[in-house]
């Protein structure tokens, strides 16, 4: 039987019985042709090995995690618990509702650094001496066209910062005084 054939006759495809003969679980021969040496399969050998496949693998739809029965609770030092008399809280444990713990702070801590990027200090737009696009925008109340097409006509000083533009303050707020 041929590739072609053993490949239908097993319900796979030809890479897929290739794949199989790789990994060593059906054996191949190869006899010598017009062009290039053929494959033969045993027909045997694939009916047992179709029955292989053919069997339904069982795999639980849920894992069940069992816990050892021979952990036994911990025992709390009696000079801890003189000193604070609370229970001494360890690692992956919850403590009691409304107390803040260790989890709680450190969550808030996260939190302040997230809410500022890189770290930088945040400084409000009124206070800064260079602007951005956006920060001029938010300021002026004007479209980032408008003023765009001003920093294009020679109106408006800018510099272009690595991509970004920077607008003094000083000429922003010349620039809003002739507009009026």
């Amino acid at each position: 039987m041929n590739k072609h054939e053993a490949a239908d006759f097993l319900g796979v495809s030809v890479r897929a019985l290739e794949r199989y003969v790789q990994q060593g679980r059906i054996s191949v021969r190869y006899e010598k042709g017009k062009t290039r040496p053929t494959a033969n399969f045993d027909q045997t050998e694939l009916e047992a090995f179709k029955g292989e496949l053919n069997q339904p693998t069982i795999k639980p739809a849920v894992e069940s995690r069992q816990t050892p029965s021979n952990i036994e609770p911990r025992q709390i030092p009696t000079e801890l618990q003189t000193e604070t008399d609370k229970p001494v809280l360890y690692s992956g444990e919850i403590s009691e509702f409304g107390e803040i713990g260790v989890i709680e702070k450190l969550s808030s801590i996260i939190e302040a650094l997230l809410g500022r990027p890189d770290h930088q200090p945040t400084v409000p737009i009124a206070d800064k001496l260079l602007l951005t696009m956006s920060e001029a925008q938010a300021l002026t109340g004007l479209s980032r066209e408008f003023l765009r097409d001003a920093i294009n006509e020679g109106k408006l000083k800018a510099k272009m910062i690595g991509r970004s533009w920077r607008i003094k303050r000083n000429d922003l707020e010349e620039y809003v005084a002739g507009l009026f």
